[in-house]
């Protein structure tokens, strides 16, 4: 479709500078404004490619770990280049949340450590572009395995995973964690909003 409009817009292009040059009252600027319509044209009708860091939904890597940022972003090393992931399902402290954000990077980092490779189940892509995945240290899923240690909370307004939902639970009735004592540890988001970058 978008092939036969060009050529299409094309043909009359052609059309117009041939009549333009048999008339000689008729001005220049009518060709080059076609010219310019054809190029705008053939500009949004061109899709962008994806960028090199947009991975597939549902595609799975194995990629290395070279940084762990927070309890919920890191930075992988992966096939198709280097990948900032925001882990699926849950939601960390943030580094500013002393001493909550330390916790959860320090476990996120003692979970991955000793990995020569972790595994990215692509998720989704979020507004940020970072890639959003489940991580797979072995066989643990290190999110999973975050919000069970309470070093995390589900975050339920991506994830309505049952096994998330019963190791929060879990996390919480045995007070691990951000469990431990109440405070803004507990909902990171609404830290964020009350305290924007």
């Amino acid at each position: 479709m978008k092939q036969e409009l060009l050529k299409l817009l094309r043909s009359q292009l052609r059309s117009e500078l041939s009549r333009t040059r048999r008339r000689k009252n008729r001005s220049p600027w009518l060709a080059g404004g076609l010219v310019i319509v054809i190029t705008v044209i053939s500009y949004i009708l061109h899709e962008p490619k994806a960028p090199p860091s947009a991975l597939s939904k549902g595609a799975e890597l194995t990629c290395s770990v070279k940084t762990v940022y927070d309890g919920d972003t890191l930075t992988a090393s992966c096939p198709s280049g280097q990948v900032k992931v925001r882990i699926f399902g849950i939601d960390a402290p943030e580094m500013g949340q002393k001493p909550w954000g330390d916790h959860s990077k320090q476990t996120m980092n003692h979970l991955l450590a000793g990995q020569a490779s972790v595994r990215l189940r692509v998720m989704d892509q979020d507004r940020y572009g970072r890639t959003v995945a489940q991580v797979f240290a072995g066989e643990s899923d290190a999110g999973l395995e975050l919000v069970r240690q309470g070093q995390a909370v589900m975050y339920e307004q991506y994830n309505d995973s049952p096994a998330y939902r019963q190791a929060q639970t879990e996390a919480k009735q045995a007070r691990r964690g951000i469990w431990e004592k109440p405070g803004s540890q507990q909902d990171p988001a609404a830290w964020r909003r009350l305290n924007p970058r």
